[in-house]
Formats: structure tokens, C-alpha cells, sequence
């Protein structure tokens, strides 16, 4: 149970001496503050978590206390409290949101704020929402979500054509909303919303291609300028590893100028060995950045801002490329299905492809992994016996 305590923090004094009564909040471990209105003129006007020393303090003391009576009050019908961190706890009793009048833009809007999400994936997310947002109305209340809502979106999704797995991401996020909802207590459902769906079926992407593929499509004579844009982007993540768009685009290589060090986009918040991806460039792949990177360092594709908008270009480009090259189907997942293929192939470990995919290893897995650990020399020398198996 959340411990609240009136303090004052000396670090943060106001001018003069001055000082705003703060109420701690302890909580899963952390201790975060609630600023008053309340105002004393020093540290001495406070003792023992009360006001002193001044004329008005029995009214100020009583207010404190109605503050302190308030927020336990709201903490006490909290039955979800526990699933709650520190900050999220405060957000709740300094909002005190109604379920009631609780819409999805608002709940939206805090789940990115609370939710420990990169900028890049908050980027991402923005853009799935603004897809949801076509279909229901952001002023919708959260409460009327139901089943007819979640069969609906599903419906305008496909009737999109969306690919399986870009409905199943945009209707997980949705859920994830739904569910923050519920986790924080704004609504309580007789009946999950999502009780009984079922998302599409991932596709199965055996889209890897064979080395004499890879090279016909590095030695293709493309005189568009936008085709050969593609191609150096299908090119280099395959000379790196296999690394996604988002991760290419969030990287700076003005930092990382010989070699890169990144943690994966979607294991990023999850626990694992070997989290961060580091090895040595290949020249290969320099020889494409220092035609692609812009001023500040990240790879840039025309004026597309953000990974999704550099997708759509892909997607667009890839299918003339592999016409080109004379190739069934060419994806940019392909350059990655295509490098652990050729490693395996070669002979690599799969310890060490894992690491340069930068797979999810957890610590609760293969006992394996609790003894050995993958260098960022090991994964340097596999991306080059790769890479030479070209030539």
C-alpha cells in the first residue's frame, strides 16, 4: 500500500528561501511527489511533516490535511493499485478521471505518456492511432467500446487490405489501449471487448533468397534515381546485419562513424542477454551511408520523416527491383531473412546470428545462455564471412 507523507525538498527552494509543501508518495519501490499550493516562506516554518511558526498555520496544517485525506481516500477504492507504477499512481490522483467521461483520446494519450515507449515506437504509434482514429471516433467514450467495436475495426481494416500482420499489430495496440483502460480502473466491462476475437494469422514470411539472388539485385544497372534508392536501403540492411527500418533510420552515423552499437526496436523494453547489437561496419555498408546520410548524421530517404512513411516507399520500389533482377519476390524483410540464412548456411552459430539479429534471449531460457556471451568481434568476423561469400 502507497505510504503519503507533506515534505519539502531542499534542492527544490523557490527564491527567497521560500518553498512549496510537496506530499511523497511511496510506491512499487519509488517515491515520487504531488507539488501543493501551499507555500511557506522557509524550511523552519516546517517540522515533523506540519507546518510552523506562523500565524496561519492551523489553516494551513488543515488543508494539508484535506489534501492528505483526499488522496487516500482516491487510493483506498483503487483496486487495481498494485498494477500501477509510482508515476501513473500520481497522474490518477492529481486527474481523479471519471471512467464515465473517459474517451479514447484521452486514454490514448496517456498510455504514451506513462508507457515506457521510445520516441520512435511513440512516432509509430501516433500513426497507428491516426489509422484507429479513421474508423472510430477519438471522442468515443471508452466505456461503449464493446464487441460490435473491436469486429468492426477488424472489418475496416481489412476492407483496407491490410496485410495479416500489419491488422494484427494495428488491433494489438488497440487492445493495449482497452486494457490500460481497464488496468487503471476507468472502465469495468461485464463482457471483454476482445472476448472471443481472433486477429489474423501472421504471415508466414519465407521470403529469403538465395546468394546469387542477393547479388543479382546489388549488381542490377538501375538508371531511376528512386529504384536505386531502394536498392542501397535493401543493400545496406543486409550488410548490416539484417537490421530493421527503424532501427536504420533512428541511428546517427555521425556518432558511429566505424562501428554501431544499438538495442533493437521491438526487444527494447525486454529483458534479455546480449541486449544491444555492436560490431564492426563493413565497407560495404560505409560506401552507402556516405551517399545516404544527411547532415545530422541519419540515413535519409527523400522527405519521408518517419519509418512508416519509408516503408511505403519500399514497399512501392521493392516489386521493380525484383523484376529487375528476375526474382518471384523481393520484401526489405528479405535482406534480413536472407543474411541468418546465409550465415546458418556458412556456418555461423546460431548464438551468434541470434546476437546480430538482436533476437530476445531471456534469462528464464536455454541455460546456454547464462554461460556464454556473444562479442561484438564475433559478430564483426560472421557479417564478414557473410559478406565475402559474395564475391
Amino acid at each position: 500500500m502507497p505510504t503519503l507523507n507533506p515534505v519539502i525538498v531542499p534542492a527544490k527552494a523557490l527564491k527567497g528561501g521560500r518553498h512549496k509543501i510537496r506530499i511523497s508518495i511511496a510506491h512499487n519501490g519509488e517515491t515520487r511527489y504531488i507539488v501543493t499550493d501551499i507555500l511557506i516562506d522557509s524550511a523552519k516554518e516546517f517540522k515533523n511533516g506540519a507546518i510552523v511558526k506562523r500565524p496561519d498555520a492551523a489553516m494551513l496544517n488543515a488543508k494539508l490535511r484535506g489534501l492528505l485525506i483526499k488522496y487516500q481516500k482516491d487510493i483506498d477504492e483503487m483496486s487495481y493499485i498494485e498494477g500501477l507504477t509510482c508515476s501513473e499512481l500520481i497522474y490518477q490522483l492529481k486527474t481523479s478521471k471519471s471512467g464515465a467521461n473517459c474517451t479514447l483520446q484521452a486514454i490514448y494519450e496517456e498510455y504514451l505518456t506513462y508507457s515506457r515507449i521510445k520516441p520512435s515506437s511513440a512516432k509509430l504509434y501516433a500513426m497507428v492511432w491516426r489509422q484507429i482514429s479513421g474508423h472510430i471516433k477519438p471522442t468515443s467514450l471508452v466505456k461503449n467500446v464493446n464487441h460490435i467495436t473491436v469486429i468492426g475495426l477488424d472489418k475496416y481494416f481489412r476492407d483496407r487490405k491490410l496485410a495479416p500482420t500489419t491488422l494484427r499489430f494495428y488491433m494489438s495496440f488497440f487492445a493495449s489501449l482497452i486494457n490500460y483502460a481497464k488496468k487503471c480502473g476507468y472502465v469495468q466491462f461485464r463482457v471483454d471487448p476482445f472476448f472471443g476475437y481472433k486477429p489474423p494469422e501472421p504471415e508466414v514470411r519465407q521470403c529469403w533468397l538465395e546468394v546469387d539472388e542477393i547479388k543479382r539485385i546489388r549488381d542490377l544497372n538501375i538508371t531511376d534515381s528512386n529504384t536505386a534508392l531502394c536498392r542501397d536501403l535493401f543493400m545496406l540492411s543486409y550488410y548490416l546485419g539484417g537490421i530493421n527500418i527503424v532501427d536504420l533510420l533512428d541511428i546517427n552515423f555521425n556518432k558511429h562513424r566505424t562501428s554501431i552499437k544499438y538495442v533493437r526496436t521491438k526487444t527494447e523494453t525486454r529483458p534479455k542477454i546480449n541486449k544491444a547489437v555492436e560490431f564492426v561496419m563493413p565497407e560495404e555498408a560505409l560506401s552507402i551511408i556516405s551517399r545516404l546520410k544527411g547532415p545530422e548524421g541519419r540515413i535519409k530517404v527523400m522527405r519521408r520523416k518517419n519509418s512508416y512513411q519509408v516503408t511505403g516507399f519500399l514497399t512501392y520500389y521493392l516489386p521493380r527491383i525484383a523484376k529487375a533482377a528476375n526474382i518471384d519476390r523481393v520484401l526489405y524483410y528479405s535482406a534480413r531473412k536472407s543474411f541468418s540464412q546465409h550465415a546458418f548456411n556458412l556456418g555461423v552459430s546460431t548464438s551468434v546470428i541470434d546476437y546480430i539479429l538482436g533476437h530476445r534471449v531471456d534469462k528464464g531460457g536455454s541455460s546456454l545462455y547464462a554461460y556464454i556471451s556473444v562479442t561484438p568481434q564475433m559478430a564483426t568476423e560472421a557479417i564478414r564471412l557473410v559478406l565475402d561469400n559474395l564475391k
